[in-house]
């Protein structure tokens, strides 16, 4: 893997307590930026997504997590013992070296452990604390556990479905890491004007709940005008929007959106003489007649019927962008990994090396800076591979204090890290 210039964040310390994705997707995002995260793994196993599938065993007898090599790709792994005083002592020192502190346990978790937000200003004043939860800190379900699934029901985004269902990629997480990444970012900025740290609370549903388009905001207006109008659920095919969908044909599906009036003329240009005479139809006059829920289904099963009566959505796909018609066939998840030509030209796979697999894809970073540049830095580490470089270079130990906490116990390293490290 090539050698990536400074980014943005070279510099910024990020002392990491966080597992499974809500958090790992945010110091991910401020890795890629050029953050020197240190992740603080539990003792002795690691942190949750080391166990979390898809599992493969090299050929050395090491164990690699699919989702493991994901979350924590350019982080630094240190694994100690956070029940023994050594330990807490070690992560007193990191917390006065450190920019920023995040973590997404279950509210109450640090409190326990003696590092909640009051806490550790004390020993860093200036420090960035975020946390990412479920519910937030406050309110009556902060007290709640949660996972992406229940954030998802919480928020309503499974009840904009047709039918109910879980959304293909864990959006609740996501969503509360990418905004924790930006209020992160938004707080340092603020600390370099002002000179001080700041309590980032980010709940997964708060988050959702704001991402609601225009499901919300349809309720709100016709509320505000004493006239409430539930709003639809969505499905393949935009309940209101239309064309705007999924469509199918003899061999897959292809997404279609005209929301202006030329390119749907466009659209209807490409479907030829015999649907000419959709132009005249009413229910078909202008973008406020098609986008509603009166009419988007006529217009729906139109451009399906037309889809289907192609041999391919290779060709229907073809056809359509002859006329600039918005439209794309839907990829396949091996076809983007290994074929699309646009997730190539925007180098979102990359090659990077990891212990004991070899050379690997990996997602490349969807921030696309000049001067600044984002992606993978390193691989994702094996447990406590990072150990001995964090303590020299960040607290400045030696080799025999560093080993004297090994002999206590305090801190672990796994078989395969130590080999790397000779």
């Amino acid at each position: 893997m090539e050698k990536l210039k400074s980014g943005p964040l070279e510099g910024i310390t990020v002392l990491d307590f966080t597992w499974v994705l809500a958090g790992p997707f945010a110091t991910r995002t401020l890795a890629d930026m050029g953050a020197y995260i240190i992740k603080v793994e539990r003792y002795s196993d690691g942190t949750n997504e080391r166990h979390l599938p898809l599992i493969m065993e090299t050929k050395e007898g090491v164990k690699q997590s699919s989702y493991n090599i994901n979350c924590n790709r350019g982080k630094k792994s240190i694994c100690i013992n956070l029940k023994a005083p050594e330990g807490k002592k070690l992560i007193h020192e990191f917390i006065k070296k450190s920019d920023v502190l995040i973590e997404n346990f279950a509210p109450g978790v640090m409190d326990r452990l003696g590092l909640d937000y009051d806490t550790v200003k004390k020993i860093n004043e200036k420090i960035i604390y975020c946390s990412v939860s479920c519910f937030g800190h406050w309110g009556p379900y902060s007290h709640k556990p949660g996972y992406d699934m229940i954030a998802q029901g919480a928020s309503g985004w499974t009840d904009q479905n047709v039918q109910p269902q879980i959304a293909p990629v864990s959006i609740g997480d996501m969503g509360a890491s990418l905004h924790a990444s930006i209020a992160i970012l938004g707080a340092i900025v603020s600390r370099d004007r002002t000179g001080k740290g700041q309590n980032i609370d980010i709940s997964m549903m708060d988050c959702l709940f704001s991402l609601h388009e225009n499901t919300l905001p349809w309720y709100l207006l016709s509320s505000a005008m004493g006239k409430p109008v539930a709003p639809p659920k969505i499905g393949r095919l935009h309940p209101g929007y239309a064309p705007y969908g999924i469509y199918k044909g003899k061999n897959g599906y292809i997404t279609i959106a005209s929301l202006t009036q030329p390119r749907w003329l466009a659209i209807l240009k490409t479907m030829g003489k015999d649907y000419e005479w959709v132009a005249d139809d009413p229910r078909a006059a202008s973008v406020s007649t098609r986008c509603t829920e009166e009419n988007a289904s006529f217009i729906h099963d139109l451009v399906e019927e037309w889809v289907m009566a192609q041999d391919s959505v290779e060709e229907a796909e073809r056809r359509l962008e002859e006329n600039g018609c918005p439209c794309l066939r839907c990829r396949s998840i091996k076809e983007l990994a290994d074929t699309d030509e646009q997730v190539k030209a925007r180098e979102m796979m990359v090659e990077i090396d990891q212990p004991y697999v070899g050379k690997m894809k990996m997602y490349g970073s969807p921030l696309k800076m000049s001067e600044t540049p984002c992606g993978p830095r390193s691989h994702a580490p094996l447990l406590g591979e990072h150990t001995n470089e964090i303590l020299k270079d960040t607290l400045g130990y030696s080799e025999e204090q560093i080993q004297a906490l090994y002999d206590n116990k305090i801190l672990h390293i796994e078989d395969a890290a130590k080999k790397l490290n000779r």
